[in-house]
């Protein structure tokens, strides 16, 4: 059974059940969105070969990995495997070029075969890590993760904002807004992370100084961009040292301390850009992040990066601890 154009058109405003896709008709891509609801009339679902290829928004719209990544649907990375492997339509035609744009608000997507509609509500989790979690939104082993803890945490599509491993705690957060989970990382931004660590022996001051201008780990090309060390407590057999750095290496943090021959015994996050980690938020409890501390993480990047003296407010901020 195929229905003609007219019909499909009629269907489309008249059926409450295909009101939603109203709109589709604004845009000018109408062939490609007719074969679509042609099948999804008669229940076919298979390749499209279009007369026209899926419109491509070359200045306006979303990519279509930042969209399927923002929807819950995969990582930013994953999504893109999606796409190159054939398994995501835009309007019932197989997208397999990366960077593809749409409009989220006119466009359908399909990932196997199922729409993906565009999420609604975004939401902020700040969470205590305790001592043995993996920080990853799923674990192929079975392990126990961070994401376990959280209430409705799969459901909502969260993801961690970086990685604590698994011998660290401290505030870690969670999110299902991915566009912005790059710019919370990423050294070019400014957002700092502080850190008590507890090391084996007595450290002195001049390898605290090395700490602090960088130094080469083993493996890398590159030395680490200058941080924040600065020695709290030492004793005869351990020291305590609070750090702020702005990188996210793997275990820099363990590796920079092994490198200059001290050992991690631990290592508590306490401070995620303007974020303190709350005294009276135990391990393993968690709390939804407040609109004013959203709106805060998210202003302060541009904050540390305007106006003419922004190297020097930088500096500033990496030596007055």
């Amino acid at each position: 059974m195929l229905l003609s154009f007219q019909t499909v058109y009629r269907i489309c405003h008249s059926n409450k059940a295909f009101y939603s896709y109203r709109q589709l008709w604004k845009s000018p891509s109408r062939w490609n969105k007719y074969l679509y609801l042609r099948n999804y009339c008669t229940g076919v679902f298979h390749q499209v070969e279009s007369k026209e290829p899926a419109q491509v928004h070359s200045e306006a719209g979303e990519r279509l990995q930042k969209f399927l990544s923002n929807s819950g649907i995969a990582s930013r990375r994953h999504a893109e495997q999606l796409i190159t492997s054939g398994r995501v339509k835009c309007n019932g035609v197989v997208v397999t070029a990366l960077g593809t744009k749409i409009l989220p608000d006119e466009d359908i997507v399909e990932v196997d075969d199922k729409i993906v509609h565009k999420r609604s509500s975004y939401r902020w989790v700040m969470l205590n890590k305790p001592f043995g979690l993996i920080t990853t939104a799923k674990d192929d082993r079975g392990r126990r993760t961070v994401c376990d803890l959280v209430k409705d945490a799969y459901k909502d599509g969260l993801i961690p904002v970086g990685r604590l491993d698994q011998a660290s705690t401290g505030l870690l957060l969670l999110t299902n807004e991915t566009n912005w989970i790059h710019k919370l990382l990423h050294p070019k931004f400014g957002h700092s992370k502080e850190y008590i660590v507890r090391i084996k022996g007595r450290i002195e001051e001049k390898t605290l100084d090395k700490l602090r201008r960088g130094i080469l780990l083993p493996g890398e090309d590159k030395p680490t961009v200058p941080a924040v060390f600065k020695a709290i407590a030492c004793y005869a057999d351990h020291s305590y040292v609070r750090v702020v750095i702005r990188e996210g290496r793997k275990r820099q943090i363990r590796r920079m301390f092994l490198t200059v021959g001290h050992n991690v015994l631990s290592l508590e996050r306490i401070r995620f850009g303007s974020l303190l980690l709350p005294s009276d938020l135990k391990q393993g409890k968690w709390r939804d992040l407040t609109p004013s501390e959203i709106t805060k993480l998210k202003t302060e990047l541009g904050q540390i990066f305007s106006g003419k003296n922004s190297k020097l407010v930088i500096y500033q901020i990496w030596t007055a601890f």
